[in-house]
């Protein structure tokens, strides 16, 4: 038997005014979504995330996404540690509807799913979580409004512990990464890192 009908295969091209040019692709026994050379969700996101879900998740607690994309992070969640509640914001509803269609979103006990801008969400939001997860991503950007002073309190306010996953791949990424862990370093007492594949995860609490 052939090994090459197994390999990766688009099945799906959609084009995302948040993301541009979006797929999804089939392949090696499983699907994914992803947005130019970077996955969003499925295949190498549950590796990104597993270790220090692991490490540092808790069960029967309270989850906030910020990113949720097609809900890898999620299920994630959902299979290890039987959340109490996660909630997930996707500003694309693209996204949204890719992972009700391949990767069984809809499916995730206990998520439940809001269309929203992350950034009005957290300024508007009262309600506090036990786990808050930043995974934001315009491509390969995070947005603006993740380093700012002012959106990151509010998130210490709302999160007994934060974790942001920020790409580290090139230069730019790392100065950029670098500077978001000397904020926080001042607005949280604590903060730890975690090197995972080609991105760095910074756990605040």
């Amino acid at each position: 038997m052939s090994w090459l009908h197994l390999g990766p295969k688009i099945i799906e091209r959609r084009r995302s005014e948040y993301s541009g040019d979006v797929k999804v692709i089939s392949g090696w026994g499983y699907k994914y979504i992803a947005t130019g050379m970077l996955t969003q969700s499925g295949g190498l996101v549950k590796e990104v995330w597993e270790g220090v879900l692991s490490k540092y998740g808790q069960k029967n607690k309270s989850w906030l996404i910020l990113g949720l994309a097609g809900g890898t992070i999620a299920k994630t969640i959902s299979d290890k540690l039987r959340p109490e509640k996660i909630t997930g914001v996707e500003i694309d509803p693209l996204m949204i509807d890719l992972g009700k269609k391949y990767l069984d979103l809809t499916k995730i006990p206990c998520l439940e799913i809001i269309n929203a801008d992350a950034h009005s969400y957290i300024m508007n939001q009262k309600s506090c979580f036990d786990f808050i997860l930043v995974d934001m991503y315009y491509g390969d950007q995070l947005p603006v409004f993740v380093y700012s002073d002012k959106f990151l309190r509010k998130l210490k306010l709302l999160g007994s512990c934060v974790i942001f996953n920020h790409l580290f791949y090139d230069p730019e990424k790392q100065a950029k990464a670098g500077d978001l862990v000397e904020k926080l370093k001042i607005i949280f007492p604590r903060v730890e890192l975690a090197r995972k594949l080609t991105n760095l995860l910074i756990i605040c609490g």
